[in-house]
């Protein structure tokens, strides 16, 4: 009995194993295997969202191309922001894109490209509230704390991090507010509609959307922060950021890039 549980112990070892993969794919391997696993959170538009059973959005257009540039098929994984990173650490995939921001935290065990776009935080807030007439970034954050304020986010994002405040980004933190996180953006700013919270804080392009698709909701002007979005591979998988920032750079100089934001932005002010 002793020794048939010994070599079940280590048949289960082995198998736990052989389960996740050992080490990163660097481009070779990638173009020798013929696909690129890619994961996403399909939550965040015009960045990465689904229509069906199609990925849309500036991101995954970039990553498909970047696909069609190795000449490779692509597998799009659709998780939870949170997984999406741990995938990629995990080397169950081999990049992540859905709006990552490049900072020394996520350094610590990922790899990052250049970036690729620049992104701020904004405040969303209910059409008519006591915060609706506030012109300052300095205004809003003394209101917000003033009244105790329930502040919605996407959960581990930007967001998150600037209400509760983080050593690595840099953020102090808005104190006597309470930080309420949802799986995505839609549903934080559904809550702020329905009155739950009393204001969300989220990427500026995102945030301009959903105020055109759910009802009662506004962004104020001033910008929160500016920060970079990069794709993210595994720690120390250097050919693969290499071929990915010699790829971001063509589509940058060729405009490429260009008329792939242009698409979305104008999709969003019909």
């Amino acid at each position: 009995m002793k020794l048939k549980a010994l070599f079940l112990f280590l048949l289960g070892g082995l198998v736990i194993f052989t389960g996740c993969s050992s080490s990163f794919r660097g481009v070779e391997e990638i173009q020798a295997k013929g696909t690129l696993v890619v994961a996403t959170n399909a939550e965040f538009a015009p960045f990465e969202y689904k229509e069906g059973t199609e990925y849309l959005g500036i991101d995954m257009e970039l990553i498909q191309a970047y696909a069609t540039y190795l000449e490779v098929a692509i597998d799009i994984e659709d998780l939870d922001f949170d997984a999406a990173l741990l995938s990629v650490s995990t080397n169950k995939a081999d990049v992540a894109i859905a709006g990552i921001t490049k900072n020394v935290k996520r350094e610590k065990t990922l790899s990052f490209t250049e970036s690729y776009y620049t992104a701020s935080q904004v405040v969303l807030v209910k059409e008519g509230s006591s915060y609706s007439h506030l012109a300052k970034d300095t205004e809003i954050l003394k209101a917000l704390s003033d009244t105790h304020a329930k502040i919605g986010c996407q959960r581990s994002t930007t967001g998150q991090y600037y209400i509760e405040g983080d050593v690595d980004f840099e953020f102090d933190g808005i104190p006597n507010t309470s930080c309420i996180t949802y799986d995505n953006g839609a549903l934080a700013v559904t809550a702020l509609a329905n009155g739950q919270i009393d204001a969300v804080i989220i990427d500026e392009a995102p945030a301009k959307m959903y105020c055109k698709k759910i009802m009662g909701v506004e962004v104020l002007d001033p910008v929160l922060t500016e920060e970079e979005y990069a794709i993210a591979v595994a720690k120390g998988n250097d050919s693969l950021v290499d071929s990915l920032n010699g790829f971001i750079s063509q589509m940058k100089e060729n405009g490429m890039f260009e008329s792939i934001v242009n698409k979305y932005y104008g999709q969003e002010a019909e």
